[in-house]
């Protein structure tokens, strides 16, 4: 039985881990004037022509950005629809007035800290 079990949990973890496999996983991380800034992803994401939003991001690919202790999820299913999660929040697929002025203070910080310049 406890083998089963092994197997089982085995080839979950591998079916899970198979949905990313084979994007690169990138990492960006500054430390300075008292701030830490991290963004990590994996897959191609897109901002909005005005540098405020995520237009879309590579199906089963996400981008997650912290600065000091405010932290943005953003994940793509492989239908390439969008959820939020924001400083440990639920996810979300709508934002309101706030969490939007954060994505794009994060937006705007991930482009000025070059991560996807290009693909604007």
């Amino acid at each position: 039985m406890k083998k089963l079990q092994l197997i089982a949990t085995i080839g979950i973890l591998l079916s899970v881990t198979a949905c990313r496999f084979g994007k690169r996983h990138t990492t960006i991380m500054e430390n300075g004037n008292g701030t830490t800034v991290k963004i990590e992803y994996v897959g191609q994401t897109y901002f909005t022509p005005d540098g405020t939003g995520i237009k879309s991001i590579s199906p089963n690919g996400y981008v997650k950005y912290s600065r000091d202790d405010k932290q943005l999820i953003a994940e793509s299913d492989y239908n390439g629809k969008i959820t939020y999660e924001l400083n440990d929040g639920g996810k979300q697929t709508m934002l309101n007035d706030g969490d939007k002025a954060f994505l794009a203070q994060a937006v705007k910080d991930m482009i000025k800290h070059g991560h996807n310049a290009d693909g604007r």
